[in-house]
């Protein structure tokens, strides 16, 4: 199958990926509602209610969690000799089963995540008003669902759906076990390098750094997490740092995508 991308064959390969998601990952969504009922209903037994935030929280949280299961419980057969063969004969491009392995495993499985998660919300809510500090949908949600946070989310994912190609078994533990090597080897030359320069040199930059934050810094209440981070993005040290964020992040997720689109049209069977 060549790469030309034809909008008919990728609905059709979408359309029944799409169909067969309940089957595939419906289960890890009820057990990731389970966990959060859990988690309200303690709540409900101890002694304060749970707050919004912890909420919206928690809810991100679990939404990532699966996330980074989602690429080895709805393709981790994809890159095996024998059961990805008859993936590899799915009348599709590669890059139609690349696109279509996105809207699969971030956009249908980040809705299905939210939408069943307030769902629930909504109910414990509704159930024990009195109990609950406040409606989800009646509070701001700014600080946690913003595009940072969807970016993020992305991010984070985009390394296990590499991480789902690259390895045979266990591609959780072990895509988790190389992120947690490679962070370990950037403290340990971020170690080096102040040490290399000084540990007094560097607190020099760190005042200077803070000299030139805004003086609205010192009397801001900070209400909320929007107007610490309007504050802070006057500083041109800490735009840059943002864009740098972004800019390498931008890059690491098309490349881990790149590698997941050569691998799938690589493998061998």
């Amino acid at each position: 199958m060549n790469n030309v991308f034809t909008i008919k064959r990728f609905g059709a390969l979408l359309l029944k990926e799409c169909r067969e998601f309940p089957a595939n990952f419906g289960l890890t969504v009820l057990s990731m509602n389970g966990i959060y009922v859990v988690f309200l209903l303690a709540s409900l037994l101890s002694s304060s209610s749970p707050g919004v935030f912890s909420r919206l929280t928690f809810i991100v949280f679990m939404t990532v969690m699966a996330l980074v299961f989602s690429p080895s419980k709805l393709y981790g057969t994809v890159n095996h000799k024998k059961k990805g063969l008859h993936y590899a004969q799915l009348p599709a491009s590669v890059l139609e089963k690349t696109l279509s392995m996105f809207v699969v495993s971030f956009v249908c499985v980040a809705l299905s995540m939210l939408v069943s998660l307030f769902v629930v919300d909504t109910l414990f809510y509704l159930l024990f008003p009195s109990y609950t500090s406040g409606f989800l949908f009646a509070n701001s949600w700014e600080g946690v669902f913003s595009g940072k946070v969807f970016f993020d989310m992305f991010l984070i994912q985009s390394l296990f759906v590499l991480g789902n190609m690259v390895f045979k078994r266990q591609k959780v533990a072990k895509t988790f076990a190389v992120l947690m090597g490679f962070a370990l080897l950037l403290s340990i030359v971020a170690g080096l390098v102040i040490k290399s320069i000084g540990i007094e040199a560097v607190e020099r930059f760190v005042e200077i750094l803070l000299d030139n934050f805004p003086q609205e810094l010192e009397n801001s209440d900070w209400r909320g997490m929007g107007s610490l981070s309007s504050l802070l993005s006057q500083n041109s040290f800490v735009r840059a740092l943002v864009i740098g964020k972004y800019s390498i992040g931008g890059l690491v997720t098309a490349s881990c995508w790149f590698g997941t689109y050569r691998l799938i049209k690589t493998t061998k069977y």
